[in-house]
C-alpha cells in the first residue's frame, strides 16, 4: 500500500520549518498563562472585597472588614496586579510588532521588528509563564484555606497553569534559547535595539513631571542588566562556559523583571499625562491605578532584581561542579 505525501516547505529543512510555528504556538502558551493569571486575580479580588474577616487594625473595636482592607492582602493582590499588567502589555506590543511585519513596506523595519519578536518569544512564554504560575498561587493565598477546594475557581487555575511552564520548551529551554541564540543573533545588534527601546522610555518618563523617582529606577536595573550581559557574554566564550549556561534561567527571570519594569513605567507615563491634561472622572482611578502599580513594582520587584544581577555576575560553578553522587539518595 502506497502513501502518498505533500511536501511542506523545503526538503531536509523541517526542524527549522517547524520552529516557524513553534515560535507562535509558544507565544500563544504566554498568552494563556496571562489568561490564567488575569482569571485568579478578577476572582481573588471579588473574593477578597466580599470577604469580612478581622479588624481594622486603626479602629480595632469597629466591626469586621473585608480581607481587601488588610495591608498583606492588598500586598498580594497588588502584586498580582502588576505582573497581569506587564503580561498584558508585553503581549500587546509583541502584537504590535506582527502587525509592524505585516504592514510595513520598509524592509530593514520589517526584517529588524521579525528580530525582536524572536526576542520576546522565549520571555513572553517562559517568564510570563513561570509568573502566572506564581500570581494563581497567590489568589489561592488570598482565599486562605477556601481556595485549596474544588467548590472555588483558582485551585483549578492553579493546576492548569503549571503545565505552561513545560509544553512547547520548558522554560528552562527558553532560557537557554534566550542566551544561547536570541541575545548573540547578528553580532548582537538587535538585542542591542530591544534594549534601546527601553532606554528610550525611561527618558520619555525622566521627561515627565512626578516620573522622574521611577525612571530612575528602572534605569539603574537596565545599566546593572548590560553591565551583567557583557560579564555574561565573556564568560560564555571562556573556560567558564558550563557556568555561565546555569545562569540561563536566571538571566530570563531578570530580563522579564526589566521588561515588566518597562512595560509598567511605559503605561505609569501615558497615565501621568492623561491625568495631567485633565482625565474623565471615570478614568482617573484607573490612571492613578496605573501609577501606583508601577511604584509599587519599581519599590518591591527591581530591587530585588539588583540582587539576582548581581548573583549572575558572581558565575558560581556548584550546580556544575557538584558530582552526581554528591547529589544523595541512591
Amino acid at each position: 500500500n502506497q502513501c502518498l505525501g505533500t511536501l511542506l516547505g523545503t526538503e531536509n529543512k523541517g526542524m527549522s520549518g517547524m520552529f516557524v510555528m513553534m515560535n507562535e504556538a509558544r507565544q500563544l502558551v504566554g498568552q494563556q498563562g496571562f489568561c490564567l493569571a488575569t482569571t485568579s486575580y478578577l476572582s481573588a479580588l471579588n473574593y477578597a472585597r466580599k470577604r469580612i474577616q478581622g479588624a481594622n487594625v486603626k479602629a480595632p473595636e469597629a466591626a469586621g472588614v473585608p480581607i481587601s482592607q488588610h495591608p498583606d492582602v492588598r500586598r498580594q493582590l497588588l502584586t498580582i496586579k502588576a505582573y497581569i499588567e506587564g503580561m498584558r502589555s508585553l503581549i500587546y506590543y509583541s502584537g504590535s510588532c506582527f502587525d509592524t511585519v505585516a504592514t510595513s513596506n520598509d524592509e530593514e523595519e520589517k526584517q529588524l521588528t521579525t528580530k525582536i519578536i524572536k526576542i520576546l518569544t522565549p520571555i513572553i512564554k517562559g517568564y510570563i509563564t513561570d509568573k502566572a504560575w506564581e500570581v494563581c498561587s497567590h489568589s489561592v493565598q488570598v482565599y486562605g484555606g477556601y481556595g485549596y477546594t474544588k467548590e472555588y475557581p483558582v485551585e483549578q487555575l492553579l493546576r492548569d497553569s503549571r503545565i505552561l511552564m513545560i509544553y512547547e520548551g520548558t522554560n528552562g529551554i527558553q532560557a537557554l534559547d534566550l542566551l544561547n541564540r536570541k541575545m548573540r543573533m547578528d553580532g548582537g545588534k538587535p538585542f542591542l535595539e530591544f534594549l534601546s527601546r527601553i532606554e528610550k522610555s525611561i527618558n520619555e518618563a525622566k521627561a515627565t513631571s512626578g516620573m522622574e523617582t521611577q525612571s530612575e529606577q528602572v534605569a539603574d536595573v537596565l545599566k546593572s542588566y548590560q553591565d551583567m550581559v557583557v560579564n555574561l557574554g565573556q564568560a560564555a566564550m571562556s573556560d567558564q562556559l558550563l557556568n555561565a549556561l546555569a545562569q540561563a534561567t536566571p538571566l530570563l527571570e531578570v530580563t522579564g523583571d526589566l521588561v515588566f519594569g518597562w512595560m509598567l513605567l511605559w503605561r505609569a507615563t501615558v497615565a501621568t499625562k492623561a491625568l495631567e491634561k485633565g482625565a474623565k472622572k471615570k478614568d482617573q482611578d484607573f490612571y492613578e491605578g496605573q501609577i501606583k502599580t508601577a511604584e509599587f513594582f519599581s519599590n518591591t520587584v527591581l530591587p530585588v532584581s539588583l540582587g539576582k544581577i548581581n548573583a549572575i555576575n558572581r558565575m558560581n560553578g556548584a550546580a556544575v561542579e557538584i558530582s552526581d553522587a554528591s547529589f544523595g539518595g541512591k
